[in-house]
């Protein structure tokens, strides 16, 4: 299955590291998505996040959030999550 949005592979997040990316979806009037993917080895979890201001994400007030299992199935749903999330913009 093809996506439009990109992830790194599940062996980056068992890593420990955290993927941040965006995709514009009108570049005329600025409609985009950014996105951040963040484990958490403790609870087993990956935490995405989603939203529409053009700001980074520390600075961004209206984060949507999904937590999945911290597996490879976790990586497609958190995926899936997101390309949701940019359908619907």
């Amino acid at each position: 299955m093809e996506h439009s949005l990109e992830l790194q592979k599940f062996h980056y997040f068992d890593e420990g590291n955290t993927y941040a990316g965006q995709k514009t979806k009108d570049p005329d009037s600025g409609l985009l998505l950014r996105y951040l993917v963040e484990p958490d080895k403790e609870a087993a979890l990956l935490r995405a996040y989603a939203w529409t201001e053009d700001l980074c994400f520390e600075r961004a007030h209206d984060k949507l959030q999904k937590e999945v299992p911290l597996s490879e199935e976790g990586l497609e749903q958190a995926l899936a999550w997101l390309e949701e999330q940019y359908a619907s913009l």
